[in-house]
């Protein structure tokens, strides 16, 4: 097991960015396989739920995850110089706009995701499962080779206290009235 497997924490809320992506990774393998899942087993409690709690991960918990990431950006552009802080922010701008693509990606997936959740097989186009896994895949190489590499470098003690704070009131209030 490697340390980014580990369940986040948010002592070291950079360490919990970068483990949230193993967790990216993990359930971008159990919704690719939904396709074999069904051809070989057909519709059943196991494929539905599955298909629930990829609607619940990639439609809830990346957005926090979205935010979180948010939030390290300013804290991280005080750290760096100035020409490491421009690409940075040219970064940045791609990082967004690839947040929209995976997210237009993810509603056309999301409807027949709801349908298999309900036990009801109206087919899952297998090349756009590829094409969201291979744009999360390209979105995590970026994140952690251009941001989270230098925020485990630059940020201080205190940014990542103020980033983890962040991180659990965010969670605090979510599920304050759930």
């Amino acid at each position: 097991m490697r340390i980014h497997d580990l369940p986040p924490g948010f002592d070291d809320p950079v360490e919990a960015l970068l483990g949230f992506h193993r967790r990216i990774e993990r359930q971008l393998a159990a919704l690719c396989g939904l396709p074999g899942s069904i051809e070989s087993r057909g519709m059943d409690a196991e494929v539905s739920a599955a298909a629930g709690t990829a609607i619940d991960f990639f439609s809830n918990l990346v957005a926090t995850h979205q935010a979180d990431e948010e939030d390290l950006m300013p804290l991280l552009e005080v750290r760096l110089a100035s020409e490491e802080r421009d690409a940075v922010r040219g970064l940045a701008a791609r990082l967004q706009s690839e947040h929209r693509e995976m997210d237009r990606v993810w509603r056309a997936l999301r409807r027949p995701l709801e349908s298999i959740a309900a036990g009801i097989n109206r087919g899952l186009p297998g090349d756009l499962l590829q094409y969201y896994r291979s744009l999360q895949a390209m979105h995590i190489g970026l994140e952690e080779d251009g941001i989270h590499q230098r925020a485990v470098r630059c940020l201080l003690s205190s940014d990542r206290a103020a980033l983890g704070r962040g991180m659990v009131a965010r969670r605090t209030r979510k599920h304050r009235f759930t």
